[in-house]
Formats: structure tokens, sequence, C-alpha cells
């Protein structure tokens, strides 16, 4: 028996898209708010925080503070304090742990001692990695402990090991898989080679693959031609798949690689199966063989981290391996399941049954743990053995597949594969998984399977996406997990999800529909207070009399209430005349008793002269505009311009270079824009599809 060891030397240079300098000019206040909450949230007096991740973000910062104890940090032990974009704090969420007794700290053993422990406990064969291996204060037991906590992941069969090493006695005090599933685990004994990176040098490419699987596509049942038959296929299977482009591929020494800036092959686990490079940017394959597994999975987790971070504008990437996603086609020996394993931030696929990576449900589940991973710095629902998953984690993988295969409008609401999770790899395993669960929170959590409990939450997701659309849901829903903890419930995260709606200043109907369908699904949300967010400075240009008539700002003010009945005041009161200069502009909002006012500043420009307008005779065109909006005219050498949304928030800032130039508005959520010529100090109006 020979076992290799393959460190993970690129762990120890972990790259975090969120920042390496946890700074925040909010830490004082959200310190403050520990120091007046302590009693509440019982802090001891020799209770020590420590800031060590912040995420900016289009809902605000959120700042999440370690609890330590002699610069030791206590194993998920955080508090996490949310602040709006105008620096507000909107959500909190405890989960440090106050009965954590003062132990000593120095540990009597080393790490290299600790993973030797391990090891021995764990008596794997063949390759493995050692990817953590860090020192923590927890309870065991009921008792503190100091401990060396190492995750080892196995290169064979399943699993993503975690062992509690005594740091004094070098004792095994506890052994677990938290590796994360698609269906329910079976733990086996036990991937990941040393990783590297390169500079990527990207083309684009092709490939055939199925969209979401190949029922849907033909909308048919699983039986006849459409089974999986040992991996088999037929012409049936063959014309189900769809001809796709591939956005990024990696071109090195003519050599073509699944590697993109967001998404990376690799072989950590059994069976090995290599890279699937090739000579030609075609991936095209039958589903009978193995590199369509490959390009299967490569296209649907590029296309969505893509989606988040391009479309969405949510940074969401690992904080590893500078930020690509590592995944393996064909993992787990082989085995009928799939894990994404938190530790290396990785997903590997099995092959038992409907190949895994064939199914898009199953690869977009998959990622949907390395969303929950990623935005919360580590903080998911059932990756302690401490904590109670209500199924929050695996439900939010069935929303993130679900929310993708509905948006195809492949069924209708009258069929039944509708509200299927996993409709082509489901049928292998007995799956009925769906989003269209009876039972309610939450009298329905059964805390016997987190992956059945979990279908009260993607129920309720989707019904608010049938609501309100996917690209607000999905928003919302991303956003609204980065709040959370490792403690959080479906509750917490439907109320978490409910506030990133508001701190992104969705629309009151909005958020009403989303209270009123988690609530018909059982959640209990608190009351709304009334509410406004904040609205940027604006600037305008007097007439040619150079005065400017005050139009009606209530449109730019977003009260949310419970009942959306507030009725808002302007002062000074649309149709004031105004003449150039700075003016303080006040609009309040009123819901019955309560009222809530924001203030900002209107600068009101002197009118040009003839000879200036004539200079500054801008052309923007076309209008509306889908992708690009170019601009023509006789231009300042110092001329920029700056994009505001109908909320005065500017979307884009850029310098101009000649006389003709482009904005690309490919990310703008569609509506009206102002170009602000900060110069000239002209607008001009255009209208984004």
């Amino acid at each position: 028996m020979k076992c290799k060891v393959l460190l993970a030397i690129a762990l120890t240079f972990a790259f975090s898209y969120y920042g390496k300098a946890q700074v925040s000019s909010n830490e004082a206040a959200a310190r403050t708010w520990i120091r007046n909450h302590g009693k509440d949230l019982d802090i001891k007096p020799n209770d020590n925080f420590k800031l060590s991740f912040v995420r900016k973000s289009l809902s605000g910062e959120t700042l999440r503070f370690q609890q330590m104890m002699n610069n030791v940090p206590v194993f998920k032990s955080e508090l996490v304090i949310h602040f709006n974009p105008s620096n507000a704090i909107t959500y909190t969420s405890d989960a440090h742990d106050a009965a954590i007794e003062n132990i000593n700290t120095t540990p009597a053993i080393s790490k290299e001692v600790a993973s030797v422990s391990s090891a021995q406990n764990l008596k794997i064969e063949g390759e493995y990695t050692v990817d953590l291996n860090d020192l923590y204060v927890t309870k065991v037991n009921n008792q503190t402990k100091l401990v060396y906590r190492v995750v080892t992941n196995p290169k064979s069969g399943n699993g993503s090991w975690e062992v509690l090493v005594d740091a004094q006695s070098a004792a095994v005090l506890s052994v677990r898989d938290v590796a994360i599933y698609d269906h329910k685990k079976y733990a086996q004994s036990n991937g990941n080679p040393k990783s590297t990176t390169s500079t990527l040098a990207l083309v684009t490419g092709t490939a055939l693959v199925y969209d979401p699987d190949p029922l849907s596509t033909v909308h048919v049942t699983y039986t006849g031609n459409y089974v999986d038959n040992n991996d088999a296929t037929n012409t049936s299977l063959d014309a189900a798949r769809t001809a796709v482009s591939l956005p990024e591929i990696d071109l090195t020494s003519g050599v073509y690689k699944l590697k993109s800036s967001y998404v990376e092959i690799k072989d950590f686990e059994t069976p090995s199966k290599g890279l699937f490079t090739q000579a030609t940017s075609d991936f095209s394959f039958n589903r009978n063989q193995d590199g369509f597994e490959a390009v299967n999975a490569f296209y649907h987790l590029d296309k969505s981290i893509r989606y988040i971070n391009e479309t969405l504008g949510v940074v969401c990437r690992p904080s590893l391996n500078a930020g690509i996603f590592f995944y393996d086609p064909s993992g787990l020996s082989g085995a009928d399941n799939s894990h994404y394993i938190p530790s290396s931030e990785r997903i590997a696929f099995g092959e038992g049954g409907v190949d895994d990576a064939e199914d898009a449900d199953v690869v977009l589940h998959e990622f949907g743990h390395g969303i929950h991973d990623w935005m919360t710095g580590g903080s998911t629902p059932g990756s302690y053995s401490g904590d109670t998953d209500d199924g929050l984690g695996e439900g939010s993988g069935d929303y993130w597949a679900q929310s993708y295969s509905r948006s195809l409008n492949q069924w209708t609401s009258t069929n039944a594969a509708y509200q299927k999770v996993f409709n082509w790899d489901g049928p292998a395993w007995g799956s009925t998984r769906n989003t269209n669960y009876s039972l309610n929170y939450p009298a329905g959590i059964q805390y016997q399977d987190n992956h059945m409990d979990g279908q009260i939450w993607s129920t309720a997701c989707m019904k608010i996406w049938d609501a309100i659309g996917r690209v607000k849901t999905d928003k919302a829903f991303v956003e609204g997990l980065s709040y959370t903890d490792h403690t959080a419930t479906q509750e917490d995260a439907a109320i978490a999800m409910r506030q990133a709606a508001i701190d992104m200043n969705y629309s009151c109907a909005d958020v009403k529909t989303i209270t009123t369908k988690f609530t018909s699904k059982g959640y209990t949300l608190p009351p709304l207070d009334l509410t406004m967010a904040a609205i940027a400075d604006q600037t305008v240009q007097a007439s040619a009399s150079n005065t400017y008539t005050l139009t009606n700002f209530n449109s730019l003010a977003n009260p949310i209430s419970d009942n959306c009945d507030a009725v808002l005041l302007q002062s000074p009161a649309a149709g004031a005349v105004l003449a150039p200069g700075v003016y303080t502009i006040t609009i309040t909002a009123t819901s019955g008793s309560s009222n809530v006012a924001v203030i900002f500043q209107l600068t009101v420009t002197p009118f040009l002269g003839i000879a200036d307008s004539l200079k500054n005779n801008f052309v923007l065109y076309p209008n509306p505009a889908t992708n690009v909006v170019y601009l023509k005219g006789d231009f300042d050498t110092s001329e920029s311009i700056t994009v505001y949304n109908m909320l005065g928030q500017a979307v884009i800032r850029k310098a101009l270079t000649a006389n003709e130039d482009s904005i690309d508005v490919t990310s703008l959520a569609a509506g009206v824009y102002n170009v602000y010529f900060n110069t000239a100090k002209v607008a001009h109006k255009f209208v984004k599809n």
C-alpha cells in the first residue's frame, strides 16, 4: 500500500476577488453596533472579533467579524453586518459561539504532526492532497478544544475528509465527509493534484451540448430511445444536441483546451480520463464519448459564472486558483453522484446511470453550492458538524438549476417536467425533486434529508421568479445569500433576500411580491419600516432664459412599506423657477403615522450661448440602443462623460479620446439613461433595449 501526498501549493497563494486587505470605512460603525448590542448577543468582556472578510456589491457592503481567542480563530464563529449603499445597517446575523471557554491556545504539536495523525486515521490508498491544515478553537462533544482542522481530498473514491486533531495530544477527535453532494450521499473511502495557473491565450470555440438535457429539448419523457442505456448513443439522442459557441477556450502552442477566464477542466479524481485537449476548436462529441461530458459541463459552468458576473453585475468567483473554477467531468470513482468540495472550491461529477455532467441541472445544482460558498466567504449551512441544516444549501442548488432551465422556455406550466429538477439524470437514481413542493416551512422540514427539505426553499424562490422574472430574482437570490452565515435557515435567507432587493432599490411592488410569495410558503418575515433609498445629486442646464423650471423628482424616490401606500412630497415643489446655482431638494414619504425624507443637491448650470451650443452639437445614435451607443461631435480635448440611470446613479464613466467614440451599454438593464458631458455640461438621453 503506497500513499502519495500532492501538496496543493496553489492554495498557499489564495487570491480573493473581494480584495486581500480586509478594510472598510464602515468598520467603526459596525463595531459600535456590536458594542451596543453586546448584551443581546451574549458577548463576553474577553470576546474578541477580527474583521476577516469585506464584500462590496450592488446591495452595499458586508462585513464579517471572526471570533478570536488569543489570535486563534474560533471555528465557524462570526458576526455578519451588512450596510446598504447609503451606509445604513440593514441586516445582521449572529453565528458566534457564546459558550466557548477560555483555554490555552498554544499547541503542543505541529501541523505536520497533525497531518500525520489525520493520514493514519483515514488510511487512504493512493494519491491525495491535504488542502487545509489550520489551527482553531472549537467545541467537540461540548468541550472547548484547540484543534488542527485537516481536510484531505483523495483522488479515488468519494469524499472530502475533515479530521479534527487535538493540538495538545495529537488524538483524532472527529472525522466526517464535508463534500456537498447533488443527492443523498453514501460515505466511501476516498483528489486534488497540484493546481497551477498560466497566462490565458483565449479564442472562441464551438461545441455540441445538451441544453439543458435531451428530454427538455425534444419534449419527451425518459423512455424508448431517450434512456441512458449504459451511455450508448443513438440518432435521437444525437439529434437532441444543440450547437453552441464557446466564448473563450485556451489556445497554447496549437493545442485547444477547455479553459476560460472563469472555468478550467482538471483531472483530480478517478477515473482519470485526461483533459480532452485537441488540435481543433470544435469540441463536438457524441454522448458515448467522454469528451461530451467534459464540454457539456464546461459550457454550462462558464455560461452561468459569466451570467452572474457580467449580466447580473455581481462579483462571484472562487477565492482560490486565481478566481478560476476547476471541475472534473469524470470523478467520484464513477459513482452515481457529484460533489462540490469547499476546501478546494472545485466540483467533480460522477458517471453512474446518466453521466452527471450530461445534465445541466446537475451541473448547475453543484455550481449553486459554489455560489453559496463564495458569496459567504465559506460560511455555508451544513459545512460544520454543529450546524442544523434545514435544506437551504440544497434548495439553493435546485433553484439555480431550475432558474436556468426554465429560462429556456422549453416546457409550459401544464407539463409535469416544468417543475422537475434533473429531468435527464433523475430517473437513474429515482429523483422526485421539484419546485412545486406542497409542504410549507417550518412544519414541512423533516431533518431526514436536506435535499428533500430544500424543495420548500427552491419552490418559494421559483414562485418569485415566475412573478418578477429571472434577472431580478437571481440577483436578489445571490446577493441575499451573501448576507447569511453558516447557521442560516431558509427563513433567514428569505429575510436576507428581501432585504437585498430593498438595498438594490427594487420597486415596492417587487418587494411586496417577494414578501407575499415567501409568506405563502410559511416563512415569517418582519414588518417593513418605511424606508427610502438615497437619491444621487442631480445636474441640469438652464433654458435659453437662463432659468430652470423645477421638475417633479418623485420618480427618483422609491419608498418601501408593507402596503406600498406612501405619499410623496417634494420641497421646493415642482414648478419653482430657479436661477443657475446649487439647491437642496427634499422628498418626504409618508405612510400612516410614519415619514422619512431624503435630501439631494440639484445643480443648475448656466445656459450655453449659441456658439457653445453649436460647438457642442453632439449626436448620439442608435437610440434606442442594444449593445453600443455611438457619439459624434466637436469634443473638448478634456471631455469625459458620465452615464446616469433614472435614479441618478452613475453607471458608466469614460474619457472621450476622439470626436467619434462609443459607449458599451451591454451590461446595463433596460431603461432610460442620461449621458452627461462633464466639461460641456450637456446631457443627452437614450433608451437601452
